[in-house]
């Protein structure tokens, strides 16, 4: 029997946030109480020591970013997510883990976090930024709206009238590089630095 886990962080967005990045939810290892760390890992979004997100944009952005489980660690990823007008937040609230699992497909009973909301309270944000395709058919379940495909990457999505551009994100996790061919690295790092590269 597998317990339902809660999503271990609250949302971060900056009172300017223009930008919105959505996850899944974090690695079981992230969400169960009393969780052992690695000591290279960081206790916030994309903190396992195995994905590679903050690494991407620490490249792109000449940002300096320590990979250890201390406080300055994840201060400092909220202070660039505030330098940069970014918010970031999860489409899970809560879930199974099937056999305690962290890839997305092993994701059971999912109950969603409220993104209309968390929309509705920061009417800066313009920009929804998915990392993966998961995400993105996930957050459609949920955010009523007309969704415009524009490439395999990017949509227009309209609710209540306000346009937002959505993009989907080369997926960050070290095994999604295997079906994006020989240059899937330059691929991946090209599309960040285009998204966060300016600010």
């Amino acid at each position: 029997m597998f317990l339902c886990i809660l999503h271990p962080y609250e949302s971060y967005v900056p009172i300017n946030a223009t930008k919105l990045i959505i996850g899944s939810i974090p690695p079981y290892r992230f969400c169960v109480d009393g969780a052992k760390l690695d000591n290279n890992d960081v206790r916030f979004y994309y903190g396992s020591s195995k994905n590679n997100f903050w690494k991407l944009v620490g490249e792109v952005t000449s940002t300096k970013f320590d990979f250890l489980n201390t406080d300055d660690a994840v201060n400092q990823r909220k202070k660039w997510l505030t330098d940069y007008n970014i918010g970031i937040t999860d489409v899970v609230s809560k879930c199974i883990h099937d056999g305690c699992r962290s890839d997305d497909g092993s994701l059971l009973q999912i109950v969603y976090r409220d993104i209309d909301k968390l929309l509705e309270n920061n009417t800066k944000i313009n920009t929804l930024i998915c990392t993966s395709d998961f995400v993105r058919k996930h957050l459609k379940k949920i955010i009523k709206g007309k969704w415009t495909k524009l490439d395999s990457k990017l949509w227009s999505v309209d609710i209540n009238g306000k346009m937002y551009k959505l993009i989907v994100l080369y997926s960050p996790s070290p095994s999604a590089l295997r079906g994006m061919g020989k240059d899937g690295c330059k691929k991946r790092k090209d599309q960040y630095a285009d998204i966060f590269g300016n600010g």
